[in-house]
């Protein structure tokens, strides 16, 4: 495993070394819970402006809104669309392969 991938899975606090997973909850859980507040506050922020009638997200998402027009550049809502689903695929395709290799073990280990 890349060493990034072990420094994302330390924060959140899963431990894999050799045949053993180690999930510390407490981290875990401060883990969610941090990303749930910062979603939270994303949320709320978005929803002030579009009450506002403002949204500006024009650099990273290509898409703007204010009083009287909508912007959307499709280039880069598809930019960001694509990155986000390649994100989501490598990080869905890391947790696979640790499953894989864990089921593999384990089955290994009772033989």
């Amino acid at each position: 495993m890349a060493i990034q991938e072990q420094e994302l899975f330390k924060k959140i606090g899963i431990d894999i070394e050799d045949e053993k997973i180690s999930i510390d909850l407490g981290k875990t859980k401060s883990f969610f819970n941090s990303l749930q507040q910062m979603l939270q506050q994303k949320a709320q922020k978005v929803q002030k402006d579009l009450q506002e009638g403002k949204l500006d997200m024009k650099e990273s998402v290509g898409i703007k809104i204010d009083d009287e027009h909508i912007d959307i550049d499709l280039g880069k809502t598809k930019q960001f669309f694509e990155t986000l689903g390649k994100q989501i695929e490598g990080f869905v395709s890391e947790l696979d392969k640790t499953v894989e290799n864990t089921v593999k073990k384990v089955e290994n280990t009772k033989e």
